[in-house]
C-alpha cells in the first residue's frame, strides 16, 4: 500500500499538469456534445484522458514503429533488397491514368467542400490522406517512398471499409457531397486491387512484422499528430473528441 501511495502522489501532479496543458491548447470547448453535427469538438472524453492517451499512446506507437521498421525494412532485410531492385516492368495504361484522374478529381471536390466550410483541416482525415497517398504512388511508382507507402497502405485499408459500412452523413448538404463521399471511399479500395494486378507495383511478402509496422505508423499519425491538430483546432478530427451517434436497441 505504501508503494501505491507513493506512486499516486508522484503520478497525480504529472497528470494534473498534462490536463491543464490540454485544456490550454484546446481552449474553450463545451462539455456536452452536439450530436446533430460531426465536426465540432467537445469534452465528451475528459481532458485528462486525452492527456494520458497522447503521452502513453504516442510513446508506445513510436517505440514499436522504430522496432518493427528495423526488423522489416532495415538494410540487409529481404524487403529492403526487393524495394531497392524493383522497377515497374510496363508503362502505365490508360486505365491507370483514368484511375489517377478519378482520385485527383474526387479529392479535389472534397477539398472544395472543406474550403467552403472553412474546415480544410479535415483534409487530414485518414481516408483523404489515403487518397493523397495513392495519388502520389500512382504518380511515381518507381520511387522508393512510393513502394513503401503502397505496402503500408495495403495493411491499413480498414478505414475505407468502415466508412462505407457506417457512413456518417450528418453534415452533408452541398452539391455532390454525399455522392463524392461514396465515390472517394470506393476509389481508395478499388485502386490497390488494380495496382496489384497491373504488376507495376511491388507487393512485399506477407509478414506479421510488416503488418505491425503499418499499424504502428498509422497509430503515430493518429496520436500524437492528428490528436494535437484536433485539440488545437477544436475540430472533431477522426472522431477524437466524440464518436458517431448510434441507436441503442
Amino acid at each position: 500500500m505504501a508503494v501505491i501511495s507513493i506512486l499516486r502522489h508522484t503520478w497525480e501532479p504529472v497528470v494534473n499538469r498534462l490536463e491543464r496543458l490540454v485544456r490550454k491548447v484546446a481552449g474553450d470547448l463545451p462539455t456536452d456534445n452536439d450530436w446533430t453535427q460531426s465536426t465540432k469538438g467537445s469534452w465528451y472524453v475528459h481532458p485528462r484522458q486525452h492527456a494520458i492517451e497522447i503521452v502513453f499512446l504516442a510513446s508506445a506507437f513510436g517505440c514499436a514503429a522504430g522496432y518493427f521498421f528495423n526488423k522489416t525494412l532495415g538494410p540487409g532485410t529481404l524487403n529492403f533488397k526487393l524495394l531497392s531492385s524493383f522497377v515497374p516492368p510496363v508503362p502505365a495504361s490508360w486505365a491507370e491514368k483514368a484511375l489517377l484522374g478519378s482520385l485527383i478529381g474526387s479529392l479535389g471536390i472534397t477539398f472544395v467542400h472543406k474550403k467552403i466550410r472553412k474546415q480544410t483541416l479535415f483534409m487530414l482525415q485518414p481516408c483523404h490522406m489515403n487518397a493523397l497517398l495513392l495519388i502520389s504512388v500512382l504518380s511515381a511508382p518507381e520511387k522508393m517512398i512510393s513502394k513503401v507507402l503502397f505496402n503500408f497502405y495495403l495493411h491499413t485499408q480498414w478505414g475505407g471499409y468502415a466508412a462505407l459500412a457506417f457512413p456518417d452523413l450528418r453534415d452533408h448538404k452541398m452539391f455532390l457531397e454525399t455522392f463524392n463521399f461514396f465515390a472517394e471511399h470506393i476509389l481508395i479500395l478499388v485502386a490497390p486491387i488494380y495496382m496489384i494486378y497491373s504488376r507495376r507495383y511491388l507487393v512485399l511478402p506477407a509478414s506479421p512484422n510488416m503488418a505491425m509496422l503499418s499499424f504502428f505508423l498509422y497509430g503515430l499519425f493518429h496520436t500524437p499528430f492528428l490528436h494535437a491538430c484536433a485539440l488545437r483546432s477544436g475540430l472533431n478530427l477522426n472522431y477524437l473528441f466524440a464518436p458517431p451517434p448510434c441507436k441503442l436497441p
